[in-house]
This record gives structure tokens, sequence and C-alpha cells, in this order.
């Protein structure tokens, strides 16, 4: 999928690997290029964490119709002392995407955030202290369309997780157009895993050959 990707995307003009290659160069990441089925990603060292950052294509045929939609996704394991799991979505979204049990409507008590986002969670304490710091919740509002979640299964797309692993995870129905956009996810990202560190539901790690 991902050759096929690239005679795709160099027809119809959304070739974004110059930006995505600017970006990994910009903060002494590296560009690495898909093989088999995996995607091109760019990744990124943070306070001993390895950030990946890709577009997935989803394929679809319909009678005789073929369809595609972009995605943006973006992923970070570590492994957590206390098994914190929440996910966040924007209030319309239908319920479907993932589970996590034993989770509970969270309200961080802030009527903007509430008012457009769903958030669960299996510690009403921890999230709503994560959500309710102003940076992260700043770079939250900023974003049109989001599904942040921190789960210890495999993502939507089957991306696998190592064992004994969590999986802190983005995904977008939309592709990253401009190096803007790939800055604020990177700061988001470093936001939350901050906070998480500071809620005591980090431990570090560093792998050199983390599964895309």
């Amino acid at each position: 999928m991902p050759y096929l990707k690239r005679i795709f995307n160099s027809i119809f003009g959304k070739n974004y690997e110059p930006v995505w290659r600017q970006f990994a160069s910009e903060n002494n990441g590296s560009y690495v290029v898909g093989k088999g089925q995996h995607y091109d990603s760019v990744e990124l060292a943070y306070t001993n964490h390895q950030i990946i950052f890709d577009q997935y294509t989803l394929y679809q045929v319909v009678g005789k119709s073929s369809y595609t939609r972009d995605y943006t996704r973006v992923r970070l394991e570590f492994r957590s002392p206390d098994n914190l799991q929440f996910r966040l979505t924007k209030q319309y979204l239908v319920d479907v995407i993932g589970k996590v049990f034993g989770a509970q409507d969270i309200q961080i008590g802030d009527k903007s955030f509430d008012w457009r986002f769903l958030v669960k969670g299996n510690d009403e304490f921890k999230v709503q202290t994560l959500f309710s710091n102003e940076l992260v919740k700043r770079l939250i509002l900023a974003h049109d369309d989001i599904h942040l979640q921190l789960m210890d299964q495999e993502g939507v797309f089957d991306e696998p997780i190592q064992e004994g692993c969590s999986m802190l995870y983005y995904l977008s129905e939309t592709g990253v157009k401009n190096i803007g956009q790939l800055y604020d996810l990177l700061e988001l990202y470093k936001a939350v895993i901050d906070q998480l560190t500071k809620l005591g539901s980090v431990k570090p790690m560093m792998t050199q050959n983390q599964s895309r």
C-alpha cells in the first residue's frame, strides 16, 4: 500500500514528504522510508521516549468506485505503573472507536472544553488533572479534529503495541499539510507526556526498533 500511495500522491499532488523531512531535520529526528506494509514516518526522541508521526491511507472499494481517506497518526509507547487509560474525542463523534475498560465519562470543569470534547477514563482525578493543565488544554482546543487515547491495546488500524506497554495514540481524519501542524502535534505530545510523568503514570523507555 505505501508504494501505491506514493503513485497516488504523485498524480494528485498530495506529496507532503518535503515538509515531513524538514520537520525531522529541524528536530534532530529521522525520516524513515516505509518498507513493505509500513508507511514513511518521522521519528523523534523526547525525554527518553520515541514519538512516531506518520500518515495512513485507508483504501475502500464500493461497487465499481474506489475511495481513499488520509489519516494522520502520532504514537508513543511507554510503561505505565498505574495502567492509566483515557480517550478524548469530539463530542459529535459516535462513540465506537476503541474501548477504555472501567471507563466513565469525565467532566474537566471548563465549559468550553467539556462542550467540545467527550472524555472517558479509568481514573477521574488523574484525567481531570491532565486535561485541566492550561498548556495541554490550549493545545487540544486548537484542533478541529482529534482523537487522543492512552491505551494498552492495538490502535484503530491494528497498530501493534509492545507487550506490557501503554500507547499514547493520536488520530486525525486529515492529512497534515504544513509544518506548523506537525509542530503543534509535537508540542501537544510533549505537554501530555510531561504531565503524565508528573502524575506518576510514565516509566521512561526507548527502543531502537519500536514497531510501526
